[in-house]
């Protein structure tokens, strides 16, 4: 959100269930903000939206159906082969590094992949990962199995840090 601010909307209590699944949706939403997916995203829309402009321009003397042609063709191949792989791209870091903070901060990794599990039965209607944003709930659990022991042998690893005065 603007100004730094996370939120999530009390609606997706039921599903985080208990301490440790809050804790993995506010990690990994804070991920998005250390990472600066916003800013990002923002960019990257910003040259897509140059492109078009570009693509627009170029095609000014073409038939007029050939042109929208050329533009709705731009649009679909910039967001399905450009946007939303970015985006999904921003999703697996997010969930990595959100599991990172919250095994680091003391909360049971492995109840991410359960939280992810809840969030799957919830969801309505499929669509494929390819259209989406985020990548589908049974590639994230497996990558979120496959991560928690890296999560935990960091947050061991930060715990035996000695700091010297």
């Amino acid at each position: 959100m603007p100004a730094g601010k996370i939120v999530f909307y009390t609606g997706i209590m039921d599903i985080a269930d208990n301490p440790d699944g809050i804790a993995a949706i506010m990690g990994h939403e804070v991920a998005h903000a250390l990472a600066d997916h916003g800013a990002q995203r923002m960019s990257l829309g910003i040259v897509q939206q140059a492109g078009g402009m570009i693509t627009a321009e170029v095609s000014k003397n073409q038939e007029e159906h050939k042109r929208e042609r050329i533009i709705m063709a731009y649009g679909i191949g910039t967001t399905v082969g450009g946007m939303l792989p970015f985006s999904r791209k921003h999703e697996s870091e997010a969930d990595k590094i959100g599991l990172e903070l919250m095994t680091i901060a003391g909360y049971k990794p492995e109840e991410v992949p359960k939280l992810w599990a809840r969030m799957k039965a919830q969801s309505k209607g499929k669509q494929p990962e390819f259209l989406s944003t985020h990548p589908v709930e049974d590639r994230r659990i497996a990558n979120l199995k496959e991560w928690i022991p890296l999560a935990k042998a960091l947050a061991g690893e930060i715990k035996t840090i000695t700091y010297i005065n």
